[in-house]
């Protein structure tokens, strides 16, 4: 549960620090200034890099999620083993109690 919680927390820091996909607020002063910043994006593939540390953490994510369920289910199967075996023990006391008790008259 704790790596699924990190790996939102990572994805959340992917997508807020991707915010470089936006133009920064300088460009609104210095527009001329737009055309390098776009090229040295499209150079360095930040969009498609992001999209891929996405992908990636999303695959991850659902790994996780699958052990989860997994674990836990093995937890419930073995729960539901201890509950048969304690009904078993507590059919056979009373029935050994039933046979072995004194008899009322």
């Amino acid at each position: 549960m704790q790596n699924i919680g990190r790996l939102f927390l990572l994805r959340t820091n992917i997508n807020s620090v991707g915010s470089v996909l936006d133009s920064p607020e300088v460009f609104w002063s210095y527009p001329d200034l737009q055309p390098l910043y776009d090229a040295a994006r499209s150079y360095l593939e930040i969009p498609q890099r992001i999209d891929l540390l996405n992908t990636r953490v999303e695959v991850l994510q659902d790994m996780l999620q699958l052990l989860k369920e997994s674990v836990s289910s093995k937890h419930a199967e073995r729960l539901e083993q201890v509950v048969i075996v304690l009904i078993g023990i507590e059919i056979g006391q009373c029935c050994l109690l039933s046979s072995t008790g004194p008899s009322h008259k």
